[in-house]
């Protein structure tokens, strides 16, 4: 959980008054604004040829920028009280292990994951984390694909699979349904005899003994960084006695292997219509392994494209996957900066997430964190860490050691990147403050670039050129060289590049983005040809020939004079950039390009220049100062004109760059026909030929002696966006080449989120779709038990009448979603008739997201009230500082937004969503925190009469409720309350204590719930028995709350907000007692007192009491006797049994004889007129003692509700 936190710095303050008022497109420019005022380097200046430059970054697809507010909070606040973690017995390792576990905590609610998900830091981005998963599925011999439990008999190195660590951080054994505090304690049970026993009931004997086959489904989106690791261990799970599933995948032939896994990894086709993954042919293949035995399916898929930017569909694609017997793997890694994941969409319950891959350093602020692994924790069965070390031991002896069982702590073996986790968390805590609105400006950039763009018809943009909901903020092109009206060769896309930094300070990237296989079909490269680029490239060493493309970003920080310098510095390129040509040069065996006067060696920055200051006396470092650097100009403000002016005087001004010593490195002869670029020779010959580009025929580009000839077209095209079809190596350029679609053609649009037969669904451009949920969760079928467990507990405590208007607390979770269907259920099936609603408080904070419950109603065709205010902000001005409770406060409002709701729309009654489980918990943290049998009350009506709350979950269990939700696949909302920090709470302490006293007595609940019926039911409790209360206006119970009129709200000003609520609420005005009835009070306690005092001081009248008590006692136990006396006599009547052994008290007098029963009778009732007699003499004993308890009762309750001294 998160700790919201009142006194944090000032940067974010401003970031939460900026994002929470992030209404109109003013707010969300001031918004942009400040965050790129924080930004590190956002008026850095670059050296370049042509002058200096200002820095105009748009890589963050590759890597965010730095925040001076998170850079500052690491040197102020962490560094400082920086240790080593893995203990918490000093100051410095206890604050930075707090650091790291909040760190975690904050991404978990970032990517909306649950406790069934394990978050685990992996130092290297993406790539570390496929890694980490990859060494984690390995040393399980992938058991957890094939959805088993038991471990096979060779390969595997596996737990048991029954520890489950629950939301509150303890854990759970799933075998015997027991909470355990800590492992240890687990470890403990483990080794118990009952829970042995339960282990050898239940061991399930291996399904398949067979081999078992995995198929990987690749994305042909795929970074190099999610495909390379899972095609390299092909090679180590060898198919030894079968064939592949599919003829294009990839595998190996061995023949043996010490696994009985064999793996094979197959690349899923493209979507013409979409430009991504064939959903269609990924559900066929699924379905082909589901019915294959012994056969399991992994699908690692892109949540979106490095390249293009377009986004997959990945609920719907993991609802499908789910569907046919998947694990879903998505590499969410150019999403980062661009997009916020949803890991456990409520709208799509059956599409969580199985396992997510991240790079939190292509965010805002992300330089310098970690990467991310996301992986359900069911498939983390693992006894041994992917990478065992210190830190991860359970215990190590001479001759054995064992490793703990905590998903994420086992993992993360050594000494961490403390800094960096640490880092990780802020900067995914500042994007949790950031309104969605951001998105939008991202989108709106990337129109304009590419509206700019279709109409220079020398840019060729990479896939589709539509902009929406289903495409984020990046774009790739290239650019032609002009020396034919339609295609012809390209501008090297690192020459663009050079120019776009040397010209413009704009910061792109150059090459195939670590996306070969998709890069290749954007260009039209086929499998002939790739493999000709593949031998060049191996046989020759000219990296210069490897085919790429050039990559920009849009994102939110950036300025709309950003976006025009964008697009206008690559339209400049487009049409003069082929004339800069004789200016550069090229390195053959790094492809890379530069001027030919620059000197970047000179220019550059260097680590050792960082001198201690005592040092700097040194002979040599004084020489170092005295030659310093000379003072850089200021950068021109048009860069545009001074793009203009460099091109005037590059070739012609005082030091120009002479046309004739253009020279290009010698290129190898073989692969000449794989030259798809111009090269600075074709341009000078076009210029001192005062022509447009061409080739130079003339000049020796070659190594052959005699004259090569060379292609006017490049070997391959980028592919049109209307066929998204693949070029041959002897295609004519002007087939490939990219235009903008005709308006008349017909173009399938993708519909984000749809499924591939929803053509019904017509969405506006922009829209989102509605959400799909399964049939279970629009009408979930209600089990027998449990409709009959809420349908006793409403009968019982008369909760439900005929012509109630209900309207139920709808929080999102288990509890409230299942009481909601099934009230629905009883509402179609009872002959009482009443109506049903349902409200949700919204408390305005982005820790907790309760919209997806709107759609969610909407399906469920329930009337919905959605009640926002924002809570915790109004805690700032209204909360007592004697009482700093955030979680009282938050209650009491939602409280009286309810009952506001409730009058102002006619409902009578509200039901909330406790079960029996919060009914024992709250009975034993009453009797053991507050020495009173005390408990939530099933039925009652507020003060005010009008309106009753009551609870039919009350004889629930609670795990009933979540086993409900999960067969159901109800669309549940992430409980992450803002006001809650990680340490374990009361509440739970409580729930641990009764699941372990459950293990030994199954039957406790339901004793404890027969035991608490009097405090349940409101006519037994001391709530009516309070007539005091009532008679002098005293507070309401805790269970009743204010309306919130009578809490004035955070209006406009801050300030008035607190002036308000310094002011009395009519609420407090309203419960002083008269003066008159607090002398009456007084009296009576005094009257009490005195009385108390005048029995004390004669021992006597008690000591006769005791008397009294003992008599009665000793003639209820005789009479007990004489009845079974009488019993037995009659069932041994005929037995010859003596009747003198029945009762040792009667003498054998009294028992022989046929007046036996006469003389007991008149022994009894010579006792019972001495008992009279005592009463009548005690009489007036009892009934002053009971006054007096009850005065004494009434004077303590009084005086500790309203906080009075007499």
């Amino acid at each position: 959980m998160l700790r919201y936190d009142f006194e944090q710095e000032d940067f974010e303050k401003q970031i939460r008054a900026t994002a929470f008022s992030c209404t109109d497109d003013a707010a969300i420019s001031d918004l942009r604004q400040f965050l790129r005022s924080n930004t590190i380097g956002i008026d850095h200046v670059v050296k370049t040829p042509f002058g200096v430059r200002r820095l105009a970054y748009g890589d963050f697809t590759a890597s965010g920028r730095s925040l001076r507010w998170i850079e500052d909070f690491i040197k102020d606040r962490v560094l400082p009280a920086y240790g080593n973690t893995h203990t918490l017995s000093t100051a410095t390792a206890r604050q930075s292990t707090f650091f790291r576990n909040e760190a975690r905590q904050i991404v978990k609610h970032y990517l909306n994951a649950t406790h069934e998900d394990a978050l685990i830091f992996c130092g290297a981005g993406t790539t570390g984390a496929v890694q980490k998963f990859v060494s984690i599925m390995c040393r399980a011999n992938w058991l957890p694909a094939f959805q088993e439990t038991a471990a096979p008999s060779e390969g595997a190195d596996v737990s048991d699979g029954h520890l489950k660590e629950d939301r509150w951080g303890s854990f759970e054994c799933t075998l015997c349904g027991v909470r355990l505090k800590t492992e240890a304690m687990y470890r403990a049970h483990q080794s118990g005899e009952m829970h042995q026993a339960k282990l050898r009931e239940v061991q399930p004997k291996n399904p398949f003994e067979g081999t078992r086959r995995l198929v990987v489904f690749c994305d042909a989106l795929a970074h190099h960084s999610s495909l390379l690791p899972f095609r390299e261990l092909t090679k180590r799970y060898v198919h030894v006695s079968t064939e592949p599933l599919f003829a294009d995948s990839m595998w190996s032939r061995g023949k043996t292997s010490d696994s009985n896994v064999e793996l094979e990894v197959c690349t899923l086709p493209l979507d013409s219509r979409t430009g991504l993954l064939d959903e269609k042919e990924l559900l066929e293949r699924l379905v082909k392994v589901q019915s294959t035995k012994g056969a399991a399916s992994i699908c690692v898929l892109s949540a979106a494209s490095n390249v293009t930017g377009l986004l997959a569909d990945v609920p719907g694609l993991t609802s499908r996957i789910h569907q046919h017997g998947g694990i879903a793997c998505w590499d969410f890694a150019a999403t980062a900066g661009h997009l916020r994941p949803d890991l456990n969409p409520p709208a799509w319950p059956d599409a969580s997430v199985d396992v997510a891959f991240f790079s939190p350093h292509k965010l805002l602020g992300g330089p310098g964190s970690v990467g991310l692994l996301q992986v359900k924790k069911r498939l983390l069965r693992n006894a041994v860490p992917a990478v065992p070390g210190g830190g991860v031991v359970f215990f190590v002896d001479q001759q054995g050691h064992s490793y703990i069982q905590n998903a994420e702590d086992r993992e993360e073996a050594g000494t961490p990147d403390i800094v960096g986790c640490i880092r990780t968390g802020l900067v995914y805590h500042l994007h949790t403050l950031l309104p969605e609105q951001m998105i939008e400006v991202e989108h709106r950039g990337l129109r304009v670039l590419l509206d700019r763009w279709a109409l220079q018809p020398r840019i060729e943009v990479l896939g589709k050129m539509e902009t929406g909901q289903n495409r984020a903020a990046i774009v790739s092109f290239m650019i032609r060289y002009g020396n034919k009206p339609s295609g012809g060769l390209y501008l090297h896309y690192n020459y663009v590049v050079a120019l776009l930094n040397d010209l413009f300070g704009i910061q792109a990237r150059g090459g195939c983005a670590c996306a070969g296989p998709y890069g290749q079909k954007l260009l039209g490269i086929d499998a002939d040809l790739a493999r000709s680029f593949d031998e060049a490239l191996l046989r020759s060493a000219q990296e210069v020939l490897r085919p790429g493309f050039v990559r920009l970003g849009v994102h939110f920080t950036m300025s709309e004079k950003d976006v025009e310098l964008l697009a206008s510095a690559v339209e400049w390129i487009a049409t003069n950039g082929w004339r800069l040509l004789p200016a550069y040069s090229f390195c053959v065996e790094t492809g890379e390009w530069y001027h030919r006067l620059a000197t970047p060696q000179q220019d550059r920055e260097w680590l050792s220049s960082l001198v201690p200051p005592v040092l700097q006396s040194s002979p040599l470092r004084e020489l170092e100062s005295s030659l310093g650097r000379a003072k850089d100009s200021a950068p021109p403000e048009d860069v545009l004109a001074a793009a203009d002016a460099a091109l005037a005087t590059t070739f012609k001004g005082e030091n120009p760059i002479p046309l004739s010593s253009t020279k290009c490195p010698l290129l190898d002869a073989e692969y000449a026909h794989l030259t798809w670029f111009a090269l600075p020779t074709d341009a000078a010959a076009a210029l001192r030929s005062d022509v447009p580009p061409l080739l130079d025929a003339e000049g020796a580009v070659f190594t052959a002696a005699k004259v090569v000839e060379r292609p006017s077209s490049s070997a391959f095209a980028v592919v049109a966006e209307a066929t998204a079809e693949s070029t041959s190596a002897g295609s004519e350029p002007g087939e490939g080449s990219a235009s903008p679609p005709d308006a008349d053609e017909d173009i399938v649009a993708f519909e984000f989120g749809c499924d591939e037969d929803d053509g019904s669904i017509a969405l506006a451009d922009g829209a989102c779709p509605t959400p799909s949920y399964p049939s279970t969760a629009l009408a979930p079928k209600v089990p027998k038990s449990l409709r009959s467990q809420v349908a006793g507990g409403i009968k019982e405590y008369d909760m439900i009448r005929e012509g109630d208007r209900l309207l139920v607390g709808l929080s999102g979770g288990k509890d409230s979603l299942t009481m909601l269907h099934v009230l629905l259920e009883l509402q179609r099936r009872s002959p009482v008739k009443f109506q049903v609603a349902a409200a949700t408080v919204n408390p305005e904070t982005p820790e907790f997201s309760p919209q997806p419950l709107i759609d969610y109603m909407k399906a469920l065709g329930v009337t919905y009230h959605f009640l926002s205010k924002p809570l915790i902000e109004m805690a700032k001005c209204h909360l007592d500082p004697k009482k700093p409770s955030i979680c009282s406060f938050c209650a009491r409002m939602k409280r009286g937004m309810l009952y506001t709701c409730m009058r102002e729309n006619g409902y009578n009654v509200l039901c909330l969503g406790q079960h029996l489980d919060d009914f024992a918990e709250s009975f034993l943290m009453s009797a053991f925190r507050n020495g009173s049998l005390r408990t939530m009350k099933a039925n009652y009506a507020v003060a005010a009469k009008d309106l009753r709350v009551c609870r039919p979950l009350v004889h629930v269990r609670e795990k009933t409720l979540a086993q409900f939700a999960k067969d159901n696949r109800l669309p549940v909302i992430a409980d992450n309350c803002p006001a809650c920090f990680a340490a374990p709470k009361e509440r739970h302490r409580i729930k641990l204590m009764l699941s372990q006293q459950e293990f030994e007595h199954p039957d406790l609940f339901w004793s404890l719930s027969s035991c608490m019926k009097p405090l349940m039911s409101i006519s037994q409790t001391e709530k009516s028995m309070d007539w005091w209360r009532q008679v002098l206006a005293a507070d309401e119970d805790e269970d009743d709350a204010a309306p919130l009129s009578e809490v004035k709200p955070a209006e406009g000003d801050r300030q008035e907000a607190c002036a308000d609520s310094a002011s009395p609420s009519r609420a407090d005005q309203g419960a002083r007692p008269h003066p008159g009835k607090l002398a009456a009070v007084a009296c009576a306690s005094a009257l009490s007192g005195a009385l108390v005092m005048w029995l004390a001081v004669r021992p006597r009248r008690f000591r006769e009491f005791s008397e009294f008590i003992d008599r009665k006692r000793t003639l209820t136990e005789l009479r007990i006797a004489h009845q079974v006396r009488c019993k037995q006599q009659k069932q041994h009547l005929y037995q010859g049994v003596s009747q003198d052994t029945y009762h040792p008290a009667l003498s054998k007098s009294e028992m022989r004889g046929s007046d036996n029963s006469l003389a007991l009778a008149r022994r009894l009732l010579q006792g019972w007129m001495v008992l009279m007699q005592q009463v009548t003499q005690q009489i007036f004993v009892c009934i002053i003692l009971e006054i007096i308890l009850d005065i004494i009762f009434m004077a303590s309750s009084f005086l500790r509700h309203r906080g009075a001294s007499f």
